[in-house]
């Protein structure tokens, strides 16, 4: 299944500090060439939109050009939310299915994207995660208010695999923003399937993401 990729990088940044974190270097290259590197390699995707702002849209259609592997590359604006971002990207896509990548996420790879792609086929969707390791607790007002399984749980992760229709027409039923579009899907009570990621896929939030993040590629290279 051939799929466009919606690459979100609109958000403000303000966890990481001063600095935009998407145009932070990583080793040799901003953080969000690595997603656009890692798509254009992936053999299930046809064509990437790009969610920038407009100071940074002639930035990012430059990357592009250097990093996505030839692949039709389109750099759409950013919303005030997530949700008006990733509709703005949908609005630019073609295919039925589209992958929803958050551009903070640069140790995704093209085999982690072309399995998530496989597996939305047929399904409302799908979403990369991983099983959480750690006991998880519900707080409220700083006191423990509920202990979930925790073998139920996972940490979802992007991209999201999701049926293009589907998740503009749940978004239309509401204006709530929601965390990621597997959370969309569900207000029409459609759910998505769930994928291992199976290596490190972090989202750089804060400084030392991006330190753990250059370790983690310097990693992969030397196991090549």
């Amino acid at each position: 299944m051939l799929v466009d990729a919606v690459i979100v990088a609109a958000g403000s940044s303000t966890r990481f500090g001063a600095e935009d974190k998407l145009t932070a270097a990583l080793l040799d290259r901003p953080v969000l060439a690595w997603s656009i590197a890692a798509f254009g390699e992936a053999s299930s995707i046809g064509g990437m939109v790009i969610v920038a702002p407009d100071e940074k849209r002639e930035w990012a259609e430059e990357l592009g050009k250097v990093w996505g592997c030839g692949k039709r590359v389109t750099v759409v604006p950013g919303g005030a939310r997530r949700r008006d971002s990733v509709g703005n990207g949908l609005a630019a896509s073609r295919s039925r299915y589209v992958a929803v990548h958050d551009g903070a996420r640069p140790l995704v790879t093209a085999a982690m994207i072309d399995r998530v792609v496989n597996a939305a086929e047929g399904q409302n969707g799908a979403l990369l995660g991983t099983a959480v390791t750690d006991s998880i607790k519900e707080v409220q007002d700083g006191l423990v208010a509920g202990h979930p399984e925790r073998s139920r749980l996972w940490a979802a992760q992007t991209p999201q695999v999701v049926l293009r229709q589907a998740w503009l027409d749940a978004a239309s039923t509401g204006d709530d923003d929601e965390t990621d579009d597997a959370a969309m899907l569900s207000r029409l009570g459609l759910e998505c399937v769930a994928v291992e990621s199976g290596e490190p896929n972090l989202k750089i939030t804060r400084p030392l993401d991006l330190q753990i993040a250059e370790l983690i590629l310097k990693s992969r290279e030397v196991g090549r």
